[in-house]
């Protein structure tokens, strides 16, 4: 993992990061403030991790692995978007509903996606950090119950798309 990214990755597990900012709520029986979507993907040569995140204070992030000179790459929502705050608050409000289905992580050490094709949603409490690996197929699956929670992180990331799309200068017809 590019040093990076392991460092805008450590900063949405940290929940110090979140807790003592005015307006944080907390959701669901395990007080959920945190929570997001990491992605192992293939670039050619080796698997490059995409991490989308938001917590309950509006902040929503979408960072990536690249050949940069940092080694990543990114975007910081925030109040950009409608739809793109709408599509981050119902992926943090399954969080908060399916933290009890998760595995607690140890010493909030989240595991990074084990390989191409593999997902990891977490969900970041004060106290606790959850997680569940899938493979992209099961999180695809509309009966899996983390479902709902992939498909709007996958919402997310194509708002920010959108976004960018919208500011890139046009081309001279």
């Amino acid at each position: 993992m590019k040093k990076a990214y392991e460092n805008m990755r450590a900063f949405w597990l940290d929940a110090k990061n979140f807790e003592s900012r005015k307006g944080v709520i907390e959701i669901g029986a395990d007080k959920i403030i945190a929570a997001g979507v990491e992605m192992g993907v293939f670039d050619g040569k080796e698997v490059k991790c995409i991490l989308v995140a938001a917590n309950s204070l509006g902040d929503i992030s979408l960072y990536f692995e690249n050949n940069s000179t940092s080694g990543v790459g990114g975007f910081i929502g925030g109040n950009r978007s409608d739809a793109l705050q709408e599509a981050a608050a119902h992926m943090l409000a399954y969080a908060g509903k399916l933290s009890g289905q998760m595995t607690l992580c140890a010493d909030k050490n989240l595991p990074p996606p084990a390989e191409h094709g593999q997902v990891v949603l977490f969900a970041l409490s004060k106290e606790k950090l959850f997680s569940v690996q899938l493979s992209e197929a099961q999180a695809r699956t509309r009966e899996n119950p983390f479902f709902p929670m992939f498909a709007y992180s996958q919402q997310v990331i194509g708002h920010f798309k959108k976004m960018e799309e919208e500011q890139a200068p046009q081309g001279k017809a």
